[in-house]
């Protein structure tokens, strides 16, 4: 309330619709509505008007929407993996959610953010007020369900590379905001690589990897489009690739090669394919570092060859492309002869034996 260089007291009046109590904003700010008195330069007397103040409103940690977005970018978050968060583009929308994966109890609390092509899960510390990482999807292979959940505040996503998750909003307008932004971005993330016909599509040109733009173009096909038959976390929790190549891999016992794509990362090994017509890729099984190890030998018919071995498994021949290509795998792999296994394993399938955590 503005009382300087009022001749007299202004009247008192009984509060109306327009002019409530001022409440402090959540955050400590100035109030909502409040009174001033405005000098009209045509007569001698004040007039005092009402003006509303439309503040944004504030989610958590006495910050806006836009004040949390921008702290994503800008501070780091606890847990974070893989590339600088601003590589991912802007952010589109973000909101409080309840979220629950299929087949668990355990429902959490999370603040979700949307980029043109991923979703973002963090939750949130409010002791130290900082967000922690769990987990970053990516958009291309997405789906969106909400058929099922038509009253209430729910929907479904799920993918080849997710877990169907239950997403819970704060408001039956937020749900609908989230299924239309959602929608529309795995369009445009599902047409981020497009094939050019049917039979031909990107990966065309990217296999075989047999130059170093070729690796990194698969490098970032793998973690943007969805793996056919993936298992186990995503592969964005996988930490960064540390090499990849193709290879030749078979059954020591049976000696059928089969074309397969070899990738490193910190601590697994992940043995993939491609279809016939190269236009998707197929998971073919993983391997933990700390439970296998290599061999090589003198004695086997061709000199890029070496073999990986361990507790429970069949061994695997590979056969490289290139002496680069081997070289380095047997640099990455290669281990003291005295290291223990870390790990015991239970009975595993097929070669490339497929390892679930």
């Amino acid at each position: 309330m503005c009382a300087t260089c009022a001749p007299a007291p202004l009247p008192s009046r009984k509060p109306s619709a327009l002019s409530s109590p001022c409440t402090p904003s959540p955050n400590g700010g100035p109030c909502c509505i409040t009174e001033l008195a405005i000098l009209n330069p045509g007569k001698a007397a004040f007039h005092t008007v009402q003006t509303q103040f439309v503040s944004k409103p504030i989610l958590f940690w006495g910050r806006t929407r836009e004040e949390l977005n921008h702290m994503i970018l800008i501070e780091p978050i606890q847990g974070w993996e893989g590339q600088g968060i601003r590589s991912y583009g802007n952010v589109v929308m973000s909101s409080l959610a309840v979220m629950q994966i299929s087949h668990t109890e355990e429902s959490t609390e999370c603040f979700m953010v949307l980029f043109p092509l991923h979703l973002l899960i963090l939750s949130m510390d409010h002791k130290e007020r900082i967000f922690i990482y769990q987990g970053l999807l990516p958009l291309s292979g997405m789906n969106v369900v909400c058929e099922r959940y038509n009253s209430g505040y729910t929907f479904e996503v799920s993918g080849p590379m997710i877990e169907p998750r239950q997403v819970s909003c704060l408001s039956s307008s937020e749900r609908s905001q989230w299924i239309s932004a959602l929608q529309k971005h795995i369009q445009e993330a599902n047409a981020h690589y497009p094939p050019v016909s049917p039979t031909i599509s990107i990966l065309s040109y990217l296999i075989p990897c047999d130059q170093l733009w070729k690796k990194r173009g698969l490098i970032r096909y793998l973690t943007s489009c969805p793996i056919q038959k993936w298992e186990g976390k995503a592969i964005h929790h996988m930490g960064h690739v540390i090499f990849l190549s193709a290879v030749q891999t078979a059954h020591t016992m049976d000696g059928e090669f089969e074309d397969r794509i070899l990738v490193l990362f910190p601590e697994d090994l992940v043995f993939l394919s491609v279809d016939a017509n190269k236009t998707s890729v197929i998971h073919q099984g993983t391997l933990p570092l700390n439970a296998i190890h290599i061999e090589e030998s003198l004695t086997w018919n061709r000199p890029l060859e070496f073999q990986i071995t361990g507790d429970l498994m069949d061994p695997i021949l590979i056969v490289c492309m290139t002496p680069e290509d081997y070289t380095k795998w047997i640099f990455h792999l290669q281990k003291p002869h005295h290291m223990p296994c870390g790990v015991t394993l239970h009975p595993l399938p097929s070669v490339p034996a497929k390892y679930r955590r």
